[in-house]
C-alpha cells in the first residue's frame, strides 16, 4: 500500500497536513439547507472535508422491526430503525446539488458506502474517495466491487480482527487499488478498551495509512491519535447539540469545531521530526543562559592558572567551559580582573 495518496488537491501522508473530515452522516439530518450550513462550517474552520452516509435500508436491512434507542439532550429516545433511515436520505438530484455546493466551497464531499445504491449514487455525482464502514467487513462483494473503481478507500475498524482486515486488504491488493486508510475507531467508553496503540499497529502491519474516527466530543483521544502517526481525523458535528435526532449530543457545535480544527492543527505542527531542532526562541534565550568561562578573582599577568581561578558564568558570549582544562596549568599573559571574560589568546 502507498504511504502518500491524494484526494483531489490534498496529499494524505506522514509528510503533510492532517485531513480533517466532519462526521455529518446524521446530524445534517438529511435536510439539504442544513447540509449546506455544515459544510460552510467546515470551510471556514480550515477542515478538509465533510462525510455523509448514503442510506439505502432497502438493501442493508432485512428485519425491518429493529429499534435503535439514543441519547438526545431531552432524554433517551426509541425508533424503528428502518423508518428512521428511510428519512436520512436525499435524492440524487439532492446530492448533486450538495456536492456542486460542496466543490464550491472547496470541501471535499465523502459518503459513507453500505450498499450497491450507495456506489452508484457515489459515481453519479463523482465523489473523490470512498469511506467503508465497521460494519460492512464481511459483506466481501461490496468491497471487491468499490475496490475495483480505483480511488482512495477510508476504511473504518472498529469491532474487527486482524485477520478480518488482513482480508479486505488482500481483496484491496486483488484489484489492483492501493489507496487506503485504515481508521480506527470504537464504541466504547472505557479507556483501557480504547486501544489508540491500533494505530501503529495498523501502519506497520498492512503497511497502509492510518486515521481516527472520534466518537464524541472529547479530544484526548484526537491528540492521542496525531501523536500515534494518524493522516485523517474525523469528528462529529452538529449546528446544534440540542436538534432532534440521533448523535447530535455526541458532537461539537461550530465554534467547537473552529477550536478543534486549530488544536489538532497545532498538535500535528508541535509533532516536528525525528532529530533535535531547537526553536529560534530558545535558541535566542541560549545566548541568555547558557555560560562561559571567566575568571573567578583577580588575575595578575604571569600567574599559572589553577582551576579554583577559573569559573563558568552567564551568558554564553564566550569559550564554552567544556573548554576549561585548557586553561588550568597555563600562564596568563596579561592582567585579568575578576568576572572578566577569557580568551585563547590569554595564555
Amino acid at each position: 500500500m502507498k504511504d502518500e495518496i491524494q484526494i483531489r488537491d490534498k496529499k494524505i501522508g506522514k509528510d503533510h497536513p492532517i485531513l480533517i473530515t466532519a462526521e455529518v452522516g446524521v446530524t445534517c439530518n438529511y435536510d439539504l439547507e442544513m447540509s449546506k450550513e455544515l459544510i460552510d462550517v467546515v470551510n471556514e474552520s480550515g477542515a478538509d472535508a465533510a462525510k455523509f452516509i448514503f442510506w439505502f435500508p432497502e438493501e442493508i436491512m432485512s428485519d425491518k422491526t429493529i429499534s435503535y434507542t439514543y441519547e438526545t439532550t431531552e432524554g433517551e429516545v426509541s425508533e424503528n430503525m428502518y423508518e428512521m433511515l428511510q428519512e436520512l436520505r436525499f435524492s440524487l438530484d439532492e446530492w448533486r446539488e450538495l456536492k456542486a455546493y460542496a466543490d464550491k466551497r472547496d470541501v471535499i464531499l465523502f459518503s459513507t458506502v453500505n450498499s450497491p445504491g450507495g456506489i452508484q449514487y457515489a459515481e453519479e455525482i463523482g465523489l473523490e474517495a470512498y469511506k467503508l464502514s465497521s460494519w460492512d467487513y464481511n459483506y466481501h462483494p461490496l468491497w471487491r466491487e468499490i475496490a475495483s473503481i480505483g480511488k482512495p478507500m477510508l476504511i473504518d475498524t472498529g469491532p474487527v480482527t486482524p485477520l478480518e482486515v488482513a482480508k479486505v486488504m488482500d481483496i484491496m491488493k486483488e484489484e489492483k487499488n492501493e489507496e487506503s486508510v485504515l481508521v480506527h475507531c470504537f464504541h466504547t467508553d472505557e479507556h483501557g478498551e480504547m486501544n489508540m496503540r491500533a494505530l501503529p499497529y495498523m501502519r506497520e502491519a498492512f503497511r497502509t495509512l492510518v486515521g481516527y474516527s472520534s466518537k464524541d466530543q472529547d479530544v484526548e483521544t484526537d491528540i492521542m491519535a496525531v501523536t500515534l502517526g494518524a493522516s485523517y481525523l474525523e469528528k462529529r458535528l452538529t449546528l446544534d447539540r440540542d436538534l432532534p435526532g440521533h448523535h447530535h449530543i455526541l458532537c461539537l457545535e461550530p465554534d467547537e469545531f473552529d477550536e478543534y480544527v486549530d488544536l489538532m492543527r497545532n498538535v500535528r505542527k508541535a509533532l516536528g521530526v525525528r532529530d533535535l531542532q531547537p526553536s529560534e526562541a530558545d535558541l535566542d534565550e541560549r545566548k541568555h543562559w547558557f555560560r562561559h568561562i571567566v575568571a573567578n578573582q583577580d588575575i595578575p599577568e604571569g600567574t599559572t592558572l589553577t582551576p579554583d581561578m577559573l569559573e563558568g558564568k552567564r551568558p554564553e558570549d564566550g569559550i564554552s567551559p567544556e573548554y576549561m582544562n585548557f586553561f588550568v596549568g597555563r600562564t596568563v599573559n596579561r592582567d585579568i580582573e575578576y568576572n572578566e571574560s577569557l580568551s585563547w589568546d590569554d595564555v
